[in-house]
This record gives C-alpha cells, sequence and structure tokens, in this order.
C-alpha cells in the first residue's frame, strides 16, 4: 500500500468526522473560542488512533463488534442530532449540546468506529500501519477544524436553518452507519 492509498483512506475515514463538526460548528451552543475547536480536534484525533489502533491489532476479532458499534454509533448520533433540531429555534439554547465533555467523547468515539474496522482489514493485507495512521491522524485534525469553521460560518450566515440542517446530517450519518453496520448498505 502506497502513501496516495494510505491518505485515501485516511480520507475516507475522515469524512463522518467532518460531518459532525460542520453540524457542531453550525450549532449556536458550540463554544466559538479557538482552545475548545482544537481541544475537540485532538480528541477525535486520539479516539481515530486508539479505534484504529485497536482494530489493526485485534484483526478479524473486531469484525465480531461491528454491528454493536454501529447501533452504539447510530443512537449517539441521532440523539445528538434530534437535539439540534429541537433546539434550532427555543431562545433558550441548550448549551450541553456540544460543550459537555460527555458529548464530545461520544462523538468523538461514535466518528471513529469505522477506524476500528478499517485497521482490523488492513492488518489482514499487511498495510503499513504508521504511515496510515499518520495519514489519519492529520485528515482527522484538519477536518476537525475546517468543520468547526465552515460550519460557525454557515450558522452565523443562514442561522438556525443551518443548524436544523446539522442535526439531519447527524441523524442522516447515524442510519447511514447502523445499515452499514448491520450489513444493509
Amino acid at each position: 500500500m502506497n502513501i496516495l492509498s494510505s491518505f485515501l483512506v485516511a480520507l475516507g475515514l475522515s469524512m463522518d468526522n467532518l460531518a459532525v463538526t460542520v453540524s457542531a460548528g453550525c450549532s449556536r451552543s458550540t463554544q466559538r473560542s479557538g482552545r475548545a475547536i482544537l481541544q475537540v480536534s485532538v480528541l477525535f484525533v486520539l479516539a481515530h488512533f486508539i479505534m484504529f489502533s485497536l482494530g489493526f491489532e485485534g484483526g478479524v476479532l473486531a469484525h465480531a463488534g461491528r454491528a454493536v458499534g454501529a447501533w452504539i454509533a447510530c443512537g449517539i448520533l441521532v440523539f445528538i442530532g434530534v437535539r439540534m433540531i429541537i433546539n434550532a429555534h427555543a431562545e433558550e439554547n441548550d448549551s450541553s449540546i456540544f460543550t459537555s465533555f460527555k458529548t464530545q467523547l461520544a462523538l468523538a468515539v461514535a466518528t471513529s468506529l469505522d477506524a476500528l474496522f478499517v485497521g482490523a482489514g488492513l492488518a489482514l493485507v499487511q498495510a503499513p500501519f504508521w504511515q496510515t495512521q499518520l495519514a489519519l491522524m492529520s485528515c482527522v485534525f484538519i477536518t476537525s477544524l475546517g468543520g468547526f469553521y465552515l460550519g460557525h460560518y454557515l450558522g452565523k450566515h443562514l442561522g438556525p436553518k443551518m443548524e436544523i440542517a446539522g442535526g439531519c446530517v447527524l441523524v442522516i450519518l447515524g442510519v447511514k452507519v447502523l445499515l452499514e453496520g448491520v450489513g444493509i448498505w
């Protein structure tokens, strides 16, 4: 597996992450400080690093838990997406949607579950671990930062409509993860 292949795998794995961070950036409750965005970006990178490493080390065993992980990720994404949609027009916005560390951690795990299974698959074909891992961490970090800023820009200019759209994206992403995990898609 060459560097371009590693980068393409990493880019594919970071697309769920991009969708979640754009949605989070659209939310009026997301902290706008660079420090908070950097913290979440690093958390997402760590989750992807850990999941990919576990998958790579676990190999075939990781595939057994794919359906269970899909249900968990779906539940997290749909729950947060629905809360965003409900709170889009509320006067008092629920500030715990994305600012809570527990929610950030849940989103990081939900978006990194695919890395677990891709890591297991790449271990079976003896792909280069560190090359792929470094590409993955770079892509996740860049998409996290870029996603928050893009979402913030869209949310600022389009208001609650963008927050509703972001919530819908999370719900659709949750359903997509579930369908992939149970083998329908």
